[in-house]
């Protein structure tokens, strides 16, 4: 997220129980890392999600050209 200059806060739901119980809120009762909040979009995981990152976080053209 940061190399994409996307602003974010990181919540470890580990050790802050608020988090923990927005989570388990979000997701029926489970708890899956990474989860990402886009509005009212919840992202559950990386690599089933990397098309949708894409498309709500491209990747800036300097980066892009570099791959």
């Amino acid at each position: 997220m940061a190399e994409r200059g996307v602003a974010y806060i990181e919540r470890d739901v580990s050790s802050d129980p608020q988090a923990a119980s927005e989570m388990l809120r979000l997701l029926g009762g489970r708890m899956v890392t990474p989860t990402l909040v886009v509005g009212k979009e919840v992202l559950t995981g990386f690599a089933q999600n990397r098309a949708r990152m894409e498309e709500l976080f491209p990747r800036p053209a300097e980066l892009s050209e570099k791959r």
